[in-house]
């Protein structure tokens, strides 16, 4: 098939006005979030959240009821449910029969350990959600269908902030290497996405991590730290602003702590994070709804994956990245045969 020359002008036309516009977006990025988070700045002045005492004035959750070491056991359960499900999947033999059989690879089994992990979670949390609604009916412990678009509304407020965050943290992580640019998938979870959606984007089991990213994280982790929690903080502290910005705080530091294979997530990742903890646990509060804080780290979740496989048919090279480098240099891996054509699979396996 041959196109004619006048056809093929034009598509570099096209292409070129593209890339104008592209870069004329980027161009005016920080500008127009730097607008968008002081009009989301305004918007919560206006609202007088941001004034002193605003979430009294506002209404506080009826956490009253409830002593704060309830609260943090009910985080306990959760955690400890999430935390069996390797434990239960290996002993019963459940583990064995989803490989059939051929078995199970050890990503895949941990892959079906994450979901089942997330599913028991959940159902302790949301059991743990009934029995304390009981004592505390006021304290922000309901579910409702409304939660979902009151939360992807509360995260389009809050991404501007989030991405300038993001955009800062960049910039000082870039100051301190001498202009090098840090790895832009920071999570060995999206690391993982994008090199299987590069190579098959009809594979059960990438699409299977990508429901465990999206659904399952946000739905554990915003039940233990936003509710839980921060709900035992501010019956300790007293104070939400103090008690939203602990559990952020906590919130961000796990997921520095808590990595696979030996790499933490790097510092510049946990900026944004920290923002996004914050303005969930004001979702949290100001709204008094479960819902809303799943719902906006949904959101946020589901645009980093986005993200991840739109970047997936790119080539990229992570051996430049600091923060991966340390961590490859203290796993011991094989090297590949010089005299291999093409290296054998056990070579191929990803180190984040």
């Amino acid at each position: 098939m041959t196109f004619a020359p006048e056809v093929l002008a034009q598509g570099d036309a096209t292409e070129r006005t593209v890339g104008e516009v592209m870069e004329d977006i980027d161009k005016w990025k920080i500008p127009l979030l730097a607008i968008g988070t002081l009009l989301v700045l305004a918007i919560l002045v206006a609202g007088g959240l941001l004034r002193p005492g605003g979430f009294e004035k506002a209404g506080l959750r009826d956490i009253g009821p409830l002593a704060w070491p309830v609260w943090l056991f009910a985080a306990l359960i959760v955690l400890l449910a999430q935390s069996s499900a390797q434990s239960i999947l290996v002993s019963t033999g459940l583990l064995d029969k989803f490989g059939g059989e051929q078995g199970l690879s050890a990503e895949q089994a941990s892959i079906v350990i994450r979901l089942a992990g997330f599913t028991f979670g959940a159902i302790a949390g949301f059991g743990m959600l009934y029995i304390l609604h009981k004592s505390a009916p006021e304290g922000g412990l309901r579910v409702s269908p409304v939660d979902l678009p009151l939360g992807l509304g509360c995260f389009v407020l809050a991404y501007p902030l989030v991405q300038l965050a993001a955009i800062g943290a960049v910039a000082i992580y870039k100051s301190f290497q001498d202009g090098q640019t840090p790895d832009p998938i920071a999570h060995d979870v999206l690391q993982r996405i994008h090199e299987q959606f590069a190579t098959n984007t009809q594979d059960v089991w990438t699409w299977l991590t990508i429901a465990a990213a999206v659904i399952g994280a946000p739905i554990v982790e915003e039940l233990v730290y936003r509710v839980f929690i921060q709900s035992a903080l501010l019956k300790m502290l007293k104070s939400p602003w103090v008690s939203i910005i602990a559990t952020s705080l906590i919130f961000t530091m796990m997921h520095r702590a808590v990595s696979k294979d030996g790499v933490p997530v790097p510092w510049h990742a946990l900026i944004p994070l920290l923002a996004l903890g914050i303005t969930m646990g004001v979702a949290y509060e100001r709204s008094r709804r479960v819902g809303v804080p799943i719902a906006m780290h949904m959101c946020f979740n589901a645009l980093m994956v986005t993200l991840t496989i739109l970047g997936s048919g790119e080539p990229r090279t992570t051996e430049s990245a600091p923060q991966r480098e340390g961590a490859r240099q203290t796993e011991r891996i094989p090297e590949p045969r010089p005299d291999a054509e093409d290296p054998d699979p056990k070579y191929m396996e990803r180190v984040p």
